[in-house]
């Protein structure tokens, strides 16, 4: 079986809020965007983003609950994150190296959903040393 991530879906309380966020600032490229639906489909490379809205909000600070963690690849993350910040992204911390495999830093969607960018140091779908998957 060979399985890819072409098309991920958002749950957010406002597709408006999301708008700004993943459109006005991080500058996805809009697939759709169908009120009546409370649906906007946004385009990040090969991958097709439906946010739909009307969803209860998560709850400051409880980071055990259920919600979506999107990774952004970037390839420099430094440039990335002077853009991101330039246009009024916040991070919630530093940026963090992982086992000599991604450097990546985190924000928030208006809704809580982790969004983080990453600059991967070795392919993310190769195996990790010793024959296991990487995080």
């Amino acid at each position: 079986m060979d399985l890819e991530v072409p098309h991920i879906e958002v749950h957010v309380t406002s597709v408006a809020r999301a708008r700004e966020f993943y459109v006005d600032k991080l500058e996805l490229v809009v697939l759709y965007d169908i009120p009546e639906l409370d649906l906007l489909a946004v385009r990040a490379g090969p991958v097709r983003i439906s946010i739909f809205g009307g969803y209860m909000p998560r709850e400051d600070g409880d980071e055990l609950r259920c919600g979506t963690h999107l990774i952004f690849r970037t390839t420099d993350l430094n440039r990335t994150i002077a853009a991101l910040t330039e246009r009024g992204v916040a991070f919630t911390g530093e940026v963090v190296e992982a086992s000599a495999f991604i450097r990546d830093i985190a924000t928030t969607d208006p809704d809580g959903n982790v969004v983080e960018f990453a600059e991967y140091l070795r392919d993310p779908l190769s195996g990790a040393p010793g024959g296991s998957v990487g995080g």
